[in-house]
Order: structure tokens, then sequence, then C-alpha cells
């Protein structure tokens, strides 16, 4: 039996897409015969034998995001010494950028793979020209530290037996940013949960749970509040649409650091649309599948992405989404098709593939159709997790 040990600073509860793809590839693996232990940061530290085939530790962490990824090295590190000689592991999968090179001792583990979700340079680069006073204290830190921070992504690129980028777009980072080779790569993009993630049975009953109003219109995006999610510019696409469909709602869900979303308040109140948007913060979880049924349509207008978890959720919720054609989406999304795609920071064709999706509903409605589709034969988990145990048998077999 194969004993695998991830170390990820997210696992439980569910607050990011590292933490997701930790938790469900993870729930995947057990149920085809593998014996997991989970390393992750938490509120305090605990040590929990979950069943007969999985194991957490959970190590104290802090949320400051930076200061978190390299506090969690250090804890992960003393922890991983300690339980070398009583869990014995056949490999360790790792969760990058988030895990510095000395979170794992050199000689735990007979084989290591890292995931790729990111990189630094990557996302330095796509917020270095974002206006300074629009980015929170952490990504400030990364574009005049992105230099530091890739010492120790580099670390664990080189040390890794075989590299999971979650899509082509990752890949070509990793072989023209940090001259990865190819033959070490195996792109293997992000899965959703299809049982949880289902298209609304019944929409007003969805939206009355959510507190929204059942007879309005409601434009939906999930994210963190990042510079780089370009929610701006979805702010800035609002007054078209509210000026067609004065009673609609665009959703933002998601939290930031510090004042970010006063930032976001500030921006819609210049444009006179501040009544038209709820702020949500966080929604959890269990809730986060009910907020999708709410929404009629999804809107995700990142300007630097790899293969986000929002956008396949709500393409699993047979929505009709507008995103951005950056990163991996362009490898799940065919636009016009099963999504629509806008060049990033183009408020204007924003809003009028919004209008088109309100204004034609049966367009819409078939639109989410083919978008449910796609994920049910392409990016169910249990169809992705078979691609990383075929990475997993490359790796112990030496190939």
């Amino acid at each position: 039996m194969t004993k695998v040990c991830f170390i990820s600073p997210e696992y439980w509860p569910l607050t990011g897409g590292t933490g997701s793809y930790v938790y469900y590839l993870s729930n995947e693996l057990i149920k085809n015969g593998y014996d997991l232990s989970i390393v992750t940061g938490a509120a305090t530290a605990k040590d929990e034998k979950v069943n007969d085939h999985l194991s957490v530790y959970f190590l104290k962490n802090v949320k400051t995001p930076i200061v978190k990824s390299f506090l969690f090295a250090s804890s992960c590190s003393r922890k991983l010494r300690s339980i070398s000689e009583t869990v014995g592991v056949d490999i360790t999968h790792v969760n990058l950028p988030l895990v510095p090179d000395f979170a794992v001792p050199k000689n735990f583990g007979s084989r290591l793979v890292c995931t790729v979700h990111s990189t630094w340079k990557g996302e330095a680069d796509a917020i270095s020209d974002e206006p300074y006073l629009r980015l929170n204290a952490n990504e400030k830190f990364m574009v005049s530290f992105t230099w530091f921070l890739r010492i120790f992504e580099e670390g664990l690129l080189r040390r890794a037996n075989k590299l999971i980028a979650v899509s082509d777009f990752t890949r070509r980072e990793l072989v023209n940013y940090y001259g990865i080779k190819e033959d070490k790569i195996r792109v293997i993009h992000n899965g959703v949960d299809t049982t949880k993630f289902q298209p609304a049975v019944d929409k007003r009953k969805a939206k009355k749970e959510m507190g929204l109003n059942p007879d309005e219109l409601a434009i939906v995006s999930v994210g963190r509040l990042y510079a780089r999610k370009g929610l701006f510019t979805l702010i800035e696409s609002m007054p078209a649409v509210v000026k067609r469909f004065p009673k609609a709602k665009f959703v933002i869900s998601g939290k930031g650091q510090s004042d970010e979303m006063r930032k976001l308040i500030a921006h819609a109140e210049r444009l006179g649309i501040r009544s038209s948007i709820v702020f949500t913060g966080y929604t959890p979880d269990e809730k986060l599948p009910t907020l999708y049924q709410a929404a009629d349509v999804f809107a995700f207008s990142t300007f630097y992405e790899h293969h986000p978890f929002a956008v396949l959720e709500a393409l699993s919720t047979g929505l009709p989404v507008v995103t951005t054609n950056v990163g991996g989406i362009p490898e799940t999304i065919v636009d016009g098709k099963n999504g629509f795609m806008c060049q990033p920071f183009n408020a204007e064709q924003f809003s009028s593939r919004i209008l088109y999706l309100l204004e034609h509903p049966a367009a819409a409605q078939e639109m989410g159709r083919l978008a449910r589709k796609t994920i049910e034969e392409q990016l169910d988990w249990r169809i992705v997790v078979k691609d990383a145990m075929n990475v997993y048998e490359e790796v112990l077999q030496g190939t």
C-alpha cells in the first residue's frame, strides 16, 4: 500500500485553492487504497488520527501570508523529523509556491512530488503594473522581494522527482522562468466534486437561503480580494448592467487583508453603483454550493490565474461564466460555447457579455449545460485522481 504525505499550509477548513486541492485529491486517493498523512497549518496544534487511512498533523500558524509560509515551513520541518521514524512515507507531496524548501528535510520520504499551483515570479510580474496603493502588504512584499522568495521555491522545484503543473500555462512558466526540463513536468488540471457542486433545482430558494431577493438577478463572483482578481474591472463593468437591469445585484464573495474591501467600496461609490453590490465577506465552504446555485451569471475578472477552482465550481454548477482569457482558463473554456472569455481590464467587454446572458436566458441556459458537461467529462476528481496516481507510479519506478 502506497503511503503519501501531503505538505500544505491549507487543508481544513477549506479556505483556498491549495486547501481544496489537497482535501479533494486526498479523499480520492484514500478511495483508491492509499494511506495518507497530511501536515498542515491551523489555529491550534494537534495530531489527529481521522481513520485507518488518514492522519492529519495540524501545526499552529499565523494569518499573515508571507510570514505564515515561513513559520509553517519551520514547524513542518520539526514535525517531519519527529515523525520520520514512525510514519513510513513512500511519496512526499508538496504544494507550491506556499511551502519553502526547508520545510521538507532532505531524507524525508523516498520520493518527492510537487504540485505547482502558481509561481512567485509569475504572480509578481502580473501585478507589477498595478497601482501600488491597490496592493495589500503581502503583494507589496512579493513584488519587492521576488528574488528572495524564488530561492526557497526553486529549491523544491530542483529536488522534486516530478512536478505536477495545474495547467499548461503553469508548465510554460516552469520552463521559461525556472528552466525546468519538460520531462520532469506532468500537466494535471484541477478537479471538481461534481456531486457537491450541482446545478440548482430551485434557484429562487437558493437566493433566499443566501439572503438575496429571489426576484432580482444575481451576478456572483467568488475569490480573495487580491489585486490580481481584477475586481476593480468587475466594478467598472457594473454601471452598464445596472442601467439595463436596475434590480440586478453583483454579489462579491471573498475576504482580503486590511482595507481591501474599503478600496473596492470607495471605487463603487465613485461610480454611483454601491447599492448594486453585496459584499458577503468569506463564504464558508458548506454554503458555497448554494451561493453558486443562487447566481444567474458567474463573473470572474482575474488578470492572472493558473486553473482557478472558482471558475471550475461555477461551471460544475451549470452556470454561464464570464471570465478572462488568461493563464490556464482557455484550457477549459471554449469562448462562446461553455463560457465567455474577455480581455483582462476590459470592463466594456465584460459588461457586454454579462448583458448578453441576462438578455438571452435560453442561450445562458445552454451555455450552463455545456459548462456542466465539460466538468463531468474532463475534470471530475474521480478522473483527475487517476492522472495523479500515474505520476506516483512513475516516481516510484524511477521513470
